[in-house]
């Protein structure tokens, strides 16, 4: 058995991600051997109880690649792997990336420049609006529009992007043979097209529900470099996204909305927070700009005559509360214990917590595995 075809036939064995993977990994050598383990050497392996190595073993001994490659090439669906070269940069990077991808379009759609753009399923006709200008606008200037395809937000967005004839990526809560919702069958098939891609992480027949769309959520941002949020109320599955792109160090941006829309307060507590505001695509752009080239003072604009190069504006220094920066002091850039911060700033753990999000999103800090945090270089 190849390391390929054991990750094809453990993608298909429930609750075996990639932290398990790569502790199996280093503990057999290979995830092929993994394969020949018994279940009492499962069981030696960090974080797997007695339960969880009988499920293994048990299931590890009648998953194969072989079929589930064969239904692929039935149905057109290329499955990238973690030893595949098109498997797309920044993904591998995040703490738990899939372990398959099973792909339907462009594979080359998913390691180019990216923004998700995501928001409420329920947006207003001004969310709408916005988030299928910001679409159309991005991926007429060469940027991947990556989304969840759900009604809402994410529809919106993949259709500006289709409107433009630019590149679309639509991650599912479900395998590629559930597409869900089904209303968005005739959009997924336009984003192909359109040199787009539709992605999901599970084998085939598995249904979409409420643990699936979380997990999903982690790859949207994680394919991206920065994710804007059009609309959003408080307490919404965009804002556990948000979350997740914070945990992976990506760009949170944030369009505003009416002071009474409670579509709006989840993006205007981003904003509080000290999310970019932005109100044109442009802005987003410079944004990611000034990221990838590592806040670089001049480029080339997008819309400038050939050759010309003209100034980019920094964003403006983080302005940081007293709270604030009593926590960052705190901190170093080899990562400090959360439990550590919150005895030495003689703030409540909650207090802490919310803090941190909020340095996150000022890029002042960044998470890192084990529940510690450090400052981020300068």
């Amino acid at each position: 058995m190849t390391e390929r075809d054991a990750l094809i036939a453990m993608n298909r064995v429930a609750g075996l991600g990639a932290i398990t993977a790569k502790r199996m990994a280093a503990r057999f050598g290979s995830l092929a051997a993994v394969f020949e383990a018994s279940e009492s050497d499962l069981l030696a392996v960090a974080g797997i109880g007695p339960d969880k190595a009988h499920q293994f073993w048990s299931d590890l001994r009648q998953m194969r690649a072989d079929d589930e490659l064969a239904r692929a090439a039935k149905k057109g669906v290329r499955l990238i792997t973690w030893v595949d070269p098109g498997y797309p940069a920044l993904l591998k990077q995040i703490a738990d990336p899939p372990l398959v991808l099973y792909v339907a379009g462009a594979v080359e759609a998913l390691d180019r420049p990216a923004v998700a753009i995501i928001g409420t399923r329920r947006p207003t006709v001004y969310g709408r609006e916005c988030a299928r200008r910001f679409g159309f606008q991005l991926a007429g200037a060469g940027y991947t529009v990556a989304s969840g395809l759900a009604l809402g937000i994410d529809t919106e967005a993949h259709t500006g992007a289709v409107q433009a004839k630019g590149v679309t990526v639509a991650v599912l809560g479900g395998a590629l043979d559930c597409l869900f919702p089904k209303e968005n069958a005739g959009l997924a098939r336009a984003m192909i097209e359109c040199g787009g891609a539709v992605v999901s992480e599970y084998p085939f027949g598995r249904q979409p529900d409420r643990q699936t769309f979380p997990m999903r959520n982690r790859i949207v941002s994680g394919l991206c470099k920065g994710v804007l949020v059009v609309e959003a109320p408080l307490n919404s599955g965009t804002m556990i996204t948000v979350g997740q792109a914070l945990d992976q160090n990506r760009n949170v941006m944030a369009v505003p909305g009416r002071i009474d829309s409670p579509a709006s307060q989840g993006c205007h507590k981003l904003l509080r927070e000290g999310a970019r505001l932005v109100t044109h695509a442009d802005e987003v752009i410079e944004e990611l700009q000034d990221l990838i080239a590592g806040m670089r003072r001049t480029s080339e604009a997008p819309h400038a005559e050939p050759g010309r190069t003209v100034p980019v504006a920094r964003p403006p220094e983080s302005v940081l509360t007293p709270e604030e920066r009593a926590v960052l002091a705190q901190l170093d850039v080899d990562g400090v214990p959360v439990d550590e911060v919150v005895r030495s700033s003689g703030l409540d753990a909650g207090r802490v917590n919310a803090l941190l999000v909020g340095l996150q999103i000022k890029r002042q800090v960044r998470v890192l595995p084990g529940g510690r945090v450090a400052r981020r270089s300068a």
